[in-house]
């Protein structure tokens, strides 16, 4: 059996081409991403009590409860639900100007103790919740009506994180393309 050396240098020089191969700025991504963290972790913080109070109204009524109870239950969950509303709108509004910025020069270190992800799952399963709780407690057809502003306001917050993701995308692609072609040479030489 014949050992050659070539192809074991072939191999690891397409290793050293994918380490020493120009990347993109992953501090810019990383410093978008913590601020938006922080958007996201004040949003949570801001739109907490206001979820908590839909749950506690709706804990109050059933779909069989006197009227002027489900009346009075319908409005406190309609001015706690424009409160979230606002709150989701505000934040969409600054994760805009955030991405409008883009300023991939700065270095910034990595200041969000919990990853985006994280927050924007408890985001959500706290909206999810006061949802399920107002649709338990008055029926689909009256909650649906107080509910309608949330999809397109949680839509418009979510869209506003695209950009990470994309930015995201654009790393993972030039490391694999980079390491796709190290390994293609690697091949040939062998």
């Amino acid at each position: 059996m014949r050992f050659s050396i070539l192809p074991v240098l072939a191999l690891a020089g397409s290793f050293t081409s994918v380490l020493s191969a120009p990347t993109p700025e992953p501090f810019a991504v990383e410093r978008r991403q913590t601020t938006q963290a922080s958007i996201i972790q004040s949003l949570i913080t801001t739109v907490v009590p206001s979820l908590s109070a839909i749950n506690a109204t709706a804990h109050t009524v059933t779909p069989a409860s006197a009227p002027a109870a489900i009346a009075v239950a319908e409005a406190t969950a309609q001015k706690e639900i424009a409160a979230v509303v606002s709150a989701f709108t505000a934040s969409t509004a600054q994760l805009k100007a955030l991405n409008a910025k883009r300023d991939t020069t700065a270095i910034a270190t990595r200041q969000a103790t919990v990853p985006l992800g994280v927050l924007l799952g408890e985001l959500v399963a706290d909206v999810l919740a006061a949802v399920d709780a107002l649709l338990n407690a008055l029926g689909l057809g009256p909650a649906s009506g107080l509910l309608a502003p949330l999809g397109p306001a949680l839509s418009g917050l979510l869209l506003a994180l695209e950009v990470v993701v994309d930015d995201l995308l654009a790393a993972v692609e030039t490391l694999v393309n980079d390491l796709l072609t190290g390994l293609a040479g690697g091949l040939l030489l062998a």
